[in-house]
């Protein structure tokens, strides 16, 4: 009885495999906020847990990573449908350059030159976005943020993307974050 009590007790750690190696945070979209005047909207964000230790060897080694981030601005109506007034798709991507021994980060507006890894990729997770808006803007109404950020398997080669493809390391997507922005 004892032995058939310690062999039970000895092989339950193996049916619950999910509880002995601990799981990757989940990338999401933090600190959203802003500004939102006549004509523009200016969203702050932060992308965290984006690079997890395989993906940041994989960008020492020269494959470059892109994420797409997409941005709307909306007016908040309370007890009814929230009107959509700005959207704006927003890509940054960073590679290490071998000859050069730098990073850099492309953005929408301009490149970067980065000397290591660590600022590429705070620079590459931090985000103040200019967001085109239509319509009036009231002082003194609710206006909102919403945010989601994906990988973009797209600006990987060919080969690369065929073996990403099965991994789930290269499937960063995060949920919608919502931040209030304060009308000015």
């Amino acid at each position: 009885m004892r032995a058939l009590i310690a062999i039970i007790a000895l092989s339950l750690p193996g049916f619950f495999p999910a509880d002995s190696i601990a799981a990757p945070p989940a990338p999401v979209i933090s600190e959203v906020s802003g500004t939102i005047r006549a004509g523009e909207a200016r969203v702050h964000f932060i992308l965290r847990n984006a690079f997890p230790p395989e993906m940041v060897e994989a960008l020492k080694s020269g494959i470059e990573i892109s994420f797409k981030t997409t941005v709307e601005v909306e007016r908040v109506y309370r007890n009814w449908f929230n009107r959509t007034m700005g959207r704006v798709e927003y890509t940054r991507s960073v590679r290490y350059d071998a000859l050069s021994r730098v990073y850099r980060l492309h953005r929408d507006d301009g490149e970067e030159l980065l000397p290591d890894v660590l600022l590429a990729l705070d620079r590459m997770t931090r985000f103040e976005v200019a967001v085109p808006v239509t319509g009036d803007v009231e002082t003194g109404k609710p206006y909102r943020a919403r945010v989601r950020a994906r990988l973009d398997k797209v600006g990987l080669s060919e080969p690369l993307r065929s073996i990403f493809f099965f991994s789930s390391l290269w499937d960063v997507e995060t949920d919608w974050a919502r931040g209030d922005l304060k009308a000015q």
